[in-house]
């Protein structure tokens, strides 16, 4: 079993922040300029003997790596930052470790894949700490720092190649022989499914077995992905419970690893846990932060030793660890002021102690019938969570002039038909009148509704072929993907993808 903990590569200049966020924005900006909320925050946080750190010095990275060896860390799972149009951000580090081979540090990436956006933009913000906020709208005056769009096959294959010298490093985590990639918010991608079914090609072509895809924080098992990581603290701490402490959320530590330890796996799914060292992320983001309330020592070790147990007793072979150094965050393992090695040293005694005593180990779960009726009402809440999302993101495009036509234009789409006679698409019927796009048939297991200018078809007849389908009912996309894709050449679109990506 290996630990992993995720690391964070901010810690370093590039111009990108410098123009967001003023001259010489790192981390250690936010790290600095906190100061205690209310009585007893810890805060400011201190590295010992004030080492604030360059991650593009290589002594740095030779540091963490014999940190890493002697407290039995196993690898780091490395945030990747790749936007639209192939445009990264903070990739120097990884880059870098990939040219210093001396440097003992097995790795693999987790893709942050969500759009970087001001606070007030109307994509939903990073909710950064006022103080950080500028006003020389040098973002184009929509908020929008980086825009995540994920393309189709040709932009696919781009990414695909950027990360392939990585898969092929000797230090890069695999599973099986399968280089392990992480996605942080898989609910973000419309085209999932398919991307990664093409990424798994890609990377049999290129001599792997293919890859091994985890999804975070996924309450419902996704075709295509090997396992599901639950990752700490946010999916863990009840907010129904939590108090304040000058606007500063407090949820309680000891009750957030009880909620680790009894979580049962995803049904059906290959499911990984993850631990968390502490929480405070109020340099980030000031009075609308969270501060871990009744952190100690002892229960970190005591939560690790539970977790390394748990994990065991379900023969995973990775233990998740958040953070090894998301110091504006307050989730670290690397030494402090305060408490020196006593993240570290935990980790080791922890491992030591439950790896130790297996035959002692014991966990019980709900019932079947329990998990199968929470697990009902969690694929309903995500049904309708992706509806909403897709309805907002499309009044988006509406509000800004544009329409996801020329989306389909752009690959030479010009004849369509249309899964799904709902609510979603009525609204598409009407986005493609007069378009140029023509939509020759509907596909709905109700074949006995009635359009006045469209045939409706069952999914099991026989169907023309059209240059694409588009598949209305988003939240179930993969399943009727699956269906169709062996009994037509078509191109398929989730409208999900044609929204986000337009």
């Amino acid at each position: 079993m290996k630990t992993l903990t995720m690391y964070l590569p901010q810690f370093h200049r590039v111009i990108e922040n410098d123009n967001w966020w003023g001259e010489g924005f790192t981390e250690w900006t936010a790290v600095r300029s906190a100061f205690p909320l209310f009585d007893g925050h810890n805060q400011p946080r201190v590295p010992l003997h004030k080492n604030y750190y360059d991650l593009l010095q290589k002594d740095t990275m030779l540091w963490q790596a014999d940190l890493m060896k002697s407290y039995g860390i196993d690898g780091q799972c490395i945030y990747h930052y790749y936007f639209k149009d192939g445009r990264r951000i903070l990739e120097k580090p990884a880059e870098n470790l990939l040219n210093w081979k001396d440097v003992s540090m097995p790795f693999c990436f987790c893709w942050a894949n969500g759009s970087w956006t001001r606070t007030w933009s109307k994509l939903g913000g990073n909710s950064w700490a006022d103080k950080f906020e500028k006003t020389d709208n040098k973002d184009n005056g929509n908020g929008i720092l980086l825009e995540q769009k994920y393309g189709r096959e040709r932009e696919w294959k781009e990414h695909f190649e950027y990360l392939l010298p990585f898969f092929e490093d000797e230090r890069y985590i695999k599973l099986d022989g399968k280089p392990v990639f992480a996605i942080f918010d898989t609910g973000l991608i419309p085209c999932i499914y398919q991307m990664i079914d093409y990424w798994k090609e890609l990377s049999r072509l290129a001599g792997f077995p293919g890859l091994y895809f985890i999804g975070m924080n996924s309450l419902n098992m996704q075709k295509g992905f090997d396992a599901v990581l639950m990752n700490a603290p946010h999916m863990f701490w009840n907010l129904e419970t939590v108090r304040r402490k000058n606007n500063v959320m407090r949820p309680d530590y000891q009750e957030t690893w009880d909620n680790i330890l009894k979580m049962p796996p995803i049904r059906g799914m290959k499911t990984y846990f993850g631990g968390v060292s502490d929480c405070d992320d109020s340099p980030r983001r000031g009075n609308n932060g969270v501060s871990f309330s009744g952190f100690s020592l002892d229960a970190f070790r005591n939560g690790m030793i539970g977790l390394y147990r748990k994990s065991s007793y379900l023969n995973n072979e990775f233990v998740f660890i958040n953070a090894w150094n998301e110091w504006g965050e307050g989730m670290y393992l690397e030494p402090d002021e305060k408490n020196g090695y006593g993240y570290l040293e935990a980790i080791k005694t922890a491992k030591e102690v439950a790896l130790d005593n297996r035959t002692q180990i014991s966990f019980s779960f709900e019932s079947d019938s329990e998990q199968q009726d929470e697990s009902g009402l969690k694929k309903e809440v995500e049904k309708q969570k992706m509806i909403s999302r897709c309805f907002n993101k499309w009044m988006s495009l509406r509000e800004d002039g544009k329409n996801i036509c020329d989306y389909l234009l752009k690959y030479g789409i010009k004849t369509v038909a249309v899964y799904g006679i709902g609510r979603m698409g009525k609204h598409l019927f009407f986005e493609l009148e007069g378009s140029g796009i023509e939509v020759r048939y509907i596909i709905d297991r109700r074949t006995e509704m009635h359009h006045p200018k469209y045939p409706i078809k069952g999914p099991e007849e026989k169907l023309e072929e059209v240059d694409a389908v588009i598949i209305t009912p988003v939240w179930d996309f993969e399943h009727i993907y699956e269906k169709l894709k062996y009994k037509m050449k078509s191109k398929f679109f989730s409208l999900y993808e044609l929204v986000d990506e337009s």
